[in-house]
This record gives C-alpha cells, sequence and structure tokens, in this order.
C-alpha cells in the first residue's frame, strides 16, 4: 500500500524522518519496502507490505493510528457533519443475505459532475490514482481515508430505480467500465437494477452505469460484503481491484454508514447535490456499534475542498 506522507500528516503530526517511520513501522509489522522521496510537491512514498491479518491498516486512518501509537502523538480524525436524512428510501432488495450483510445506499440529487480541485487530485496523483471527476474522484479518496470501498451510479440509468443484491444468473453478461464483456455465473454476486447486473459486487461496476458529465443524480453504495464470497469471484475472473482488495480481508462492519456520510458530506461540497432518499439495511439482530475514538477533531471537511 501507498501512503503519502504530506496526506498522512493531515491525520497525525509527526516530525520524524522517513526513514525513522519506515523503521518504526517495520517493527510494528507493517513493513516498509519502499521509500521514494522524489515524489510529486516534493512529497514522500513509503510502500507499505500489510499482512492480511491487519485490513485494518489498509487505509490512512489505519496507518495514522499506528503512528500515533508508536510516536505517542494525537490522532486527528475527520469529523462529518450531522447529515439530514429523509424518510424517503431508495427502492433496495437485498436477496442475498449471506453475500451482503449490510447495504447503504443514499440517492444524491442535482449533482454538478466537475473536475476536482487541485488538492484532491494531488492526493490521489501522488499515490498513481488518476483523477476522473469531483463524484469518482471522492469514492476514491474516502475508500483510501477510511478503508470502506464506495461506489456511486448513476441512478436515472438504473432501470426501475432500484437496486437488487442477488447471484447472477447462468449466462448473463456484464460490461464493466474498464470496457471489458465478462460472463456470469451463480457463485458471483452482483448489483442488479430491474432487467440486468450494473456491477460485480465488491469488485467493480458496470458501465452502462458509471458516472459521467451527464449524470445528474448518483445513488452512493456503502456496503459489507461478504469475504469469501469476493475472494472467489475475483479467482474465477481474474479481477482484482482496490475495493475487492478490502472487501476480501474484511472491512468494518460497523463503520458501513460512517463511511458514506463522509463521502456524501464531501460530495456535497465538491457537487452542490441534496439527499434525496436514504436507507441502511443491516442482516441480523444484533448491530455492532462503533466505539468512540477521543482524539482531537479536524474540520468537517478535507483541507483541500475549497482549494
Amino acid at each position: 500500500m501507498k501512503i503519502s506522507l504530506k496526506w498522512l500528516k493531515e491525520y497525525v503530526s509527526i516530525a520524524a524522518s522517513p526513514e525513522k517511520l519506515a523503521q518504526k513501522l517495520t517493527l510494528a509489522g507493517l513493513e516498509a519496502e519502499k521509500i521514494n522521496a522524489g515524489a510529486v510537491g516534493g512529497d514522500t512514498i513509503l510502500e507499505l507490505e500489510i499482512t492480511p491479518n491487519r485490513p485494518d491498516c489498509l487505509s490512512y486512518l489505519g496507518i495514522a493510528r499506528e503512528v500515533a501509537a508508536l510516536f505517542n502523538r494525537a490522532l486527528k480524525e475527520p469529523k462529518t457533519p450531522n447529515l439530514k436524512f429523509p424518510r424517503l428510501k431508495p427502492d433496495i432488495v437485498l436477496l442475498d443475505k449471506k453475500g451482503c450483510r449490510r447495504y447503504v445506499g443514499t440517492l444524491l440529487k442535482d449533482v454538478k459532475i466537475a473536475e476536482s480541485p487541485d488538492g484532491l487530485k494531488r492526493h490521489l496523483n501522488a499515490i498513481g490514482i488518476r483523477s476522473i471527476n469531483n463524484v469518482v474522484d471522492t469514492t476514491n479518496f474516502c475508500l483510501l481515508e477510511t478503508g470502506q470501498p464506495l461506489h456511486a451510479f448513476d441512478y436515472d440509468q438504473l432501470e426501475g430505480g432500484r437496486i437488487i443484491v442477488r447471484r447472477a444468473k447462468a449466462g448473463e453478461k456484464i460490461a464493466t467500465i474498464d470496457g471489458v464483456e465478462r460472463s456470469l455465473d451463480p457463485s458471483i454476486l452482483v448489483i442488479a437494477d430491474e432487467k440486468r447486473p450494473v456491477a460485480i459486487a465488491g469488485i467493480i461496476g458496470g458501465k452502462e452505469t458509471e458516472v459521467t458529465p451527464k449524470t445528474k443524480n448518483i445513488l452512493l453504495e456503502s456496503a459489507y460484503f461478504d469475504p469469501v464470497t469476493i475472494r472467489r469471484a475475483a479467482r474465477k475472473l481474474g479481477l482484482a481491484s482496490d475495493s475487492s482488495y478490502r472487501f476480501e480481508r474484511g472491512v468494518d462492519i460497523a463503520q458501513v454508514k460512517s463511511a458514506a456520510q463522509r463521502a456524501l458530506s464531501l460530495m456535497k461540497d465538491l457537487s452542490g447535490g441534496r439527499i434525496g432518499a436514504h436507507q441502511d439495511l443491516w442482516v441480523g439482530k444484533e448491530k455492532i456499534r462503533p466505539k468512540p475514538f477521543r482524539s482531537p477533531g479536524m474540520k468537517s471537511t478535507a483541507a483541500w475542498a475549497h482549494r
């Protein structure tokens, strides 16, 4: 995993040299394989090897917690303002409750798709991620910040305005956002609308519902998908992504909604959208609630949002 030191320092203040930081992280079990001090803008990039038993460290906040503990520093977690969700719920159905234990879907209306601010682009470009637009870039930023994968659908391209989490049917196909048509089978979990799959759950989105400059309304997905189901599908399809990498190792089911709220808050700032509907479907009687980590808070939005 690539870590920008400039970005990391937004969550924890450290004065140690990159070499000292790399040594400390390696001794703590997060091996620093490479230090690249020649990054754009005078940044330094650490390449860390995250072992499978530490999915909590597949994010900037996860690494920042480790650094805060190692150097006895305060963790500066981002604070998200309280969002008001309307009673109206989007049409979301969980048919496969084993493959998807939690699904948070939020309709954001009247968005303005545009180029991302320079600060956001610098964050992503520093670790080799190409900027696409303000909405998609925000989902990538939040995935890296929190470790929770997110996906934005063009809501108006969903047949019937529905989201159905189910297994693929024999013979179904999907054209994914990389331009490849892929054959599916019932072992693969998909996100579908009324007529066809629109994403391979936890792995990659479909071409027909991707966010484009013409998009006006989006459905933001934040979910918990079964690690074994995602791992088997990724292997069968020979397809891996930043999302599948995290889902295969297990994301934190308790932060599925908070990660969505973080993304929605940033998207509202950048795109001017408004929340039109919201639903949080959680399988099981017992709901895990995150325990607050008491630390000094950051501003309610990212530092780059208004640059």
